[in-house]
């Protein structure tokens, strides 16, 4: 395993991506949540929680390069359940039938 504080440059490059995906998880997050906000529909709290779960993915892979507290194997089957939980929550919130308050013209 290449450790992290090496600065190997595939290790430099992981950590950057692992940030870039945490900014970008954090950011549709908050999008998902002003939009629940603006429109009250229930459906965009779940996607803004299934992000929020995807996103802590690369940030816990982050920190158990950093802190190695537990062993790879745990972190990794972490990180599964985060994603698989997190996209089942997206997929729920874009599965659910929307109500919405605009009149439909015909």
């Amino acid at each position: 395993m290449i450790e992290a504080g090496s600065w190997h440059p595939v290790a430099v490059v992981g950590l950057v991506f692992s940030i870039v995906a945490l900014l970008l998880g954090v950011s549709t997050a908050y999008l998902a949540v002003r939009g629940y906000l603006r429109n009250g529909q229930r459906p965009m709290l779940f996607i803004a929680a299934g992000f929020v779960f995807v996103l802590l993915t690369p940030f816990l892979l982050l920190f158990s390069f950093i802190i190695p507290i537990a062993d790879e194997v745990t972190f990794y089957a972490i990180g599964a359940i985060n994603h698989t939980i997190g996209l089942c929550l997206i997929l729920y919130g874009l599965w659910t039938p929307r109500t919405s308050n605009i009149s439909k013209k015909a």
